[in-house]
């Protein structure tokens, strides 16, 4: 599989896991030796959603996998996610189509 889309749903009160999400993210971009091509974070009715596009799944898996990251989510408060994974088909519009703004 080559590039990937994970999708993280956190489940619980939006306003206290934005707070637990936003310090989860400062040590994470500390310690991360990776980073996702694209990252969101974005509230939901049940909570928040976090989407993170990778280059390969081998990338993703990596970041997935770092106990120090692990450590960091952890220690943030953030309850455990339900985990989604989705080939991308595309990323971005088409060069003809640039530039975006007009």
């Amino acid at each position: 599989m080559g590039t990937v889309m994970a999708a993280l749903d956190f489940h619980g009160d939006t306003k206290t896991l934005k707070e637990c999400y936003d310090k989860a993210l400062r040590h994470i971009v500390d310690i991360s030796p990776a980073r996702p091509v694209i990252h969101l974070a974005v509230p939901r009715d049940y909570g928040l959603m976090v989407c993170d596009v990778w280059d390969s799944e081998d990338a993703m898996r990596a970041f997935e996998h770092n106990p120090e990251i692990a450590k960091a989510i952890a220690a943030s408060g953030l309850p455990e996610p339900t985990r989604r994974v989705f080939e991308v088909h595309n990323l971005g519009w088409p060069i003809s189509a640039m530039p975006l703004y007009r």
